[in-house]
């Protein structure tokens, strides 16, 4: 067997998680929000369109990236690592021509960096890309996005380990005639495997239309459910000493205080006293005190 490879566990094809095919059902409503952004600086209505989310490896991504390009890196809690949004260079000079007056149509020059006024667009395009998605994941998750830091050279950027497997969810932005660009976003694993079981099960359509019927039911079925009820009368303390004497006829005084506790399981619910009703002993509630614990 002359052809046997070294194999290196986590190093091989990333695989496909199941969290794909729900971003990939999430992705229209972040190019809607996209279009929303994109609008009022090219003065007309551009097309984007999402493209189905793949896996890639970081270090293969980071050596196929252009070697220029707009890169903003975030911290979106409550998820584990970075997302990074990359956004074409060429898009930024056509928008800040039209936003200027300008068509839109003239080629990019070559640089190695971006003028201020792109460096402001990227700003807002890259924020407003974020808020697009927090405001997307808004029924499953809510989350709040933290600026990492910009960059131009992907080569320069410490996203995560070098073959680490990530998310690449791609939109096409397209004005008029005008040539396509890509708005990238790039999703550690680690913060896939959150929100797989926020994913796995229901889209947020489906989940604001659950059937009332089986809700109602339900609930009727959860107020059957029998829960253990008691009220300590008396919390004697003994050493360990007199603990070990205990024997058959002692006594141990106790003091009944005058508001008792209501107990279900170790949940404190309510305080009361303790008197007859009916020939019977009853307990009365005084004050409710849920929440905490005895």
């Amino acid at each position: 067997m002359d052809n046997v490879q070294p194999y290196k566990f986590g190093a091989s094809e990333p695989q496909a998680p199941e969290s794909l095919s729900g971003i990939d059902r999430l992705a229209e409503r972040t190019a809607r929000q996209m279009r929303a952004l994109i609008e009022p600086l090219c003065g007309g209505k551009p097309a984007v369109t999402a493209q189905r989310a793949e896996m890639v490896n970081y270090d293969l991504w980071s050596a196929m990236a252009p070697a220029f390009c707009a890169l903003s890196t975030y911290r979106l809690h409550p998820l584990k690592g970075m997302i990074l949004v990359r956004l074409d260079p060429a898009m930024t000079w056509a928008l800040v021509d039209r936003f200027y007056g300008g068509k839109g149509t003239r080629p990019a020059p070559e640089r190695q960096e971006l003028a201020p006024s792109e460096e402001r667009l990227v700003a807002r395009l890259s924020d407003g890309v974020m808020q697009a998605l927090i405001r997307t994941w808004a029924d499953l998750l809510p989350m709040e996005m933290a600026l990492v830091t910009r960059e131009t050279d992907p080569q320069a950027l410490a996203l995560t380990d070098t073959h680490e497997a990530m998310m690449s969810q791609s939109f096409t932005v397209q004005i008029g005639n005008d040539a396509e660009w890509a708005i990238e976003l790039l999703y550690p694993q680690v913060a896939l495997r959150q929100l797989e079981p926020l994913l796995a099960t229901h889209s947020p359509d489906e989940m604001a239309h659950r059937d009332p019927v089986w809700q109602a039911r339900l609930a009727r079925q959860m107020g059957e459910i029998s829960l253990p009820a008691k009220t300590v009368l008396a919390r004697p303390t003994l050493t360990l000493a007199e603990l070990f004497n205990l024997k058959n006829g002692d006594v141990i005084p106790v003091s009944i205080g005058g508001s008792l506790p209501l107990l279900v399981g170790n949940r404190l619910v309510a305080h009361g006293t303790i008197g007859e009703q009916n020939g019977r002993a009853a307990f009365k509630i005084e004050t409710m005190d849920q929440g905490q614990t005895a």
